[in-house]
């Protein structure tokens, strides 16, 4: 089958990997960021993507009246696999050095989810949170788009395929549909789910959607007609996709009816196929359509590059470390497109008489077991407190593949039978920290457990107007909690100071309305809160060798003046059926006198400053089994 070859999309592509390349190596020059919006470069990949496969797709089934969806998968197989186990293999020898344990694990699930092309799943179920920093220290957090694309190619052949065979007078029509429908879903997910909205494929296809438009019309465009306005709408799509690059800085925004701006861009840059236009003619210069070619391959190592640069701290804010950071990566890539793509992409089905596809399942299978039987020999290069370090708490506690945390209407209930009694977990993050621990109490006790935390959103009336903590959370913790009669009920305030008495004393009335209903309520004194992040702190001593650990610590007496507004206001509610936890008897002049502590030589108290690990819940844990015990 014959292809048309245009030198212009991989000029767009190279176009695209700058605008990436940019946002992750935060270039500035003159204290002005050169291309904040870059990470819509890969917005502009599956646009590119959407157009390239749909052509394809169509022009062998209008010439052989049929389509082989077996050599379609195997293609796409050839084309993503062997870049990405490169990238992946050479990634692990560097992540069993530099990584903690806990990263490390981390880093062969994101492998696995990468080979299988589930990698978007796993990191938005996981809680990375994509754009929080300009660049991650996780190595292949960049694979959910790989990831998306795949699942998009799995679908979307046979979709086509379907339509064209069926209804095809309608596919422009449907595709525009889809195009709409996805943008209109895109918009709405964002205000309330931004994680699920960038990275999962309902948000996205509308990219892809827009690509696929141009590739069932473009067969049809006929070059001479209107070929000066498609030139001016192609140069008004490249300067478009340099406005959006320069300009859209929050990744947050993004997909949603913003992301038209340079999806349209795109979409004007690629209608425009004369190549003897001045856009095109720009775009097909030899550099540009180099770095096209190895932008798939330079897309891989980038991030890793960049990632591992940033966690032994070299890439800091250094220019030329930087640049040179971005010239391994290119270099990297030429090698990787010259030696591993194009020779899997080849004809030949064979690489030393041995089938290809074979050929990198096993590698995959190796890898990936490899990996796995080297967990216990990393974790033994590392103090037992390493093993603690970052591990996010409050994501931990799981129903259904899905955090427990950050819920606003269907709350997690674990161990729930027709005659058990149940506990309530309400409050912000720092409670959700200790949702494991409550969990695992409950289920001990044979109790029913049900969270209901969320960030910001502990239970005074004063968050009710913020969108992390609205009125509607509020409402639905009640009616959940009056389902339960006579339940237990855990809360927190933290510090507070500055928490006026009109607040306060909402709080109050609410809690003595569930005391009065004979709802047990406990509540948990205000948490220390360190001055530094602990994690990072330790995670400092370990890889200078200090020896002790430092502990960090905050004075006892500041602790006690900062929440001594909330101690004031908890010691004034008494009731039979209250009951008080105080955290600083676990935490505060212990293992150093009149020091509030985050950590001990073998354990964190804290993952950063203010949120509970593991150990530092069960601490609290104890006085919650005593309580327990004595209510039921």
């Amino acid at each position: 089958m014959k292809k048309t070859y245009r030198s212009e999309i991989d000029g767009l592509r190279s176009l695209a990997i700058i605008g990436v390349l940019f946002y992750h190596a935060e270039i500035v020059f003159d204290s002005y960021r050169i291309f904040p919006g870059g990470f819509l470069g890969v917005d502009i990949f599956f646009v590119i993507s959407g157009y390239l496969i749909t052509t394809l797709i169509l022009k062998e089934y209008q010439l052989k009246n049929s389509f082989s969806f077996k050599n379609f998968y195997k293609r796409r197989v050839k084309r993503l696999l062997p870049s990405l186990l490169i990238v992946v293999i050479v990634s692990s020898i560097f992540s069993y050095f530099l990584l903690l344990p806990i990263h490390f694990v981390e880093f062969i699930k994101s492998v696995v989810a990468s080979f299988f092309f589930f990698s978007n799943i796993f990191f938005h179920y996981s809680g990375q949170a994509y754009g929080a920093q300009a660049l991650s220290e996780i190595p292949l957090l960049h694979s959910w788009s790989l990831s998306l694309e795949e699942q998009f190619y799995i679908l979307y052949p046979i979709f086509l395929v379907g339509i064209f065979i069926f209804i095809k007078k309608k596919l422009k029509l449907i595709l525009i549909l889809g195009i709409i429908l996805s943008i209109i879903f895109a918009t709405i997910t964002n205000i309330n789910h931004q994680s699920f909205n960038f990275y999962m494929l309902p948000s996205r296809v509308w990219e892809l959607l827009f690509g696929a438009l141009l590739g069932a019309n473009i067969p049809n465009i006929n070059i001479k007609k209107n070929e000066k306005i498609k030139e001016i709408l192609g140069f008004l799509g490249f300067v478009i996709i340099l406005y959006s690059f320069s300009f859209f800085d929050n990744t947050n925004n993004h997909p949603t009816y913003l992301t038209l701006v340079p999806v349209i861009g795109a979409y004007l840059v690629i209608q425009d196929n004369n190549n003897k236009s001045f856009t095109n003619r720009f775009l097909s210069v030899k550099p540009l359509v180099g770095l096209g070619l190895i932008s798939y391959s330079l897309y891989l190592w980038h991030h890793p590059i960049f990632s591992f640069a940033k966690i032994i701290g070299v890439e800091k804010e250094d220019f030329l470390i930087k640049v040179w950071l971005i010239i391994v990566s290119i270099l990297l890539a030429t090698l990787t497109y010259r030696y591993v793509e194009k020779t899997f992409r080849g004809n030949n089905e064979k690489i030393y008489r041995f089938n290809k596809i074979n050929v990198l399942a096993t590698i995959t299978i190796i890898t990936i077991s490899f990996l796995y039987s080297l967990v216990d020999y990393q974790k033994k290069q590392y103090p037992v407190i390493a093993h603690q370090i970052d591990e996010k708490t409050w994501y931990v506690t799981k129903k259904y593949f899905r955090p427990c945390f950050q819920r606003k209407t269907f709350f997690c209930s674990f161990n729930e039978k027709k005659n058990n009694n149940t506990i309530f977990l309400i409050g912000d993050s720092i409670m959700a920290s200790l949702q494991e621990e409550i969990q695992n109490i409950s289920i001990k006790k044979d109790l029913n457990f049900i969270s209901m935390t969320n960030a910001g959103c502990d239970f005074l009336k004063i968050y009710q107007k913020s969108k992390k903590c609205s009125k509607k959370i509020f409402d639905n913790r009640n009616k959940k909690i009056l389902e339960k009669k006579e339940s237990t009920i855990i809360l927190h305030i933290n510090y507070g100071n500055k928490i006026n008495d009109e607040t306060l004393n909402d709080f109050s009335k609410r809690v003595y309305q569930y005391l009065d209903k004979n709802y047990k309520i406990i509540l948990i004194y205000p948490i220390p809160q360190m001055n530094q992040h602990v994690s990072a702190e330790v995670k400092k001593d370990i890889a200078n060798d200090i020896v002790p650990i430092k502990l960090v610590n905050i004075k006892l007496s500041n602790y006690l003046k900062e929440s001594k507004k909330i101690f004031s206001f908890f010691d004034s509610l008494n009731h039979k059926n209250l009951y008080k936890v105080y955290p600083h008897e676990k935490f505060c002049d212990s293992n150093l006198k009149d020091k509030c502590i985050g950590n001990t030589q073998n354990h964190l108290y804290f993952i950063d400053t203010a949120h509970l690990s593991r150990k530092g819940s069960r601490l609290i844990g104890v006085d919650l089994i005593k309580i327990i015990d004595n209510i039921y």
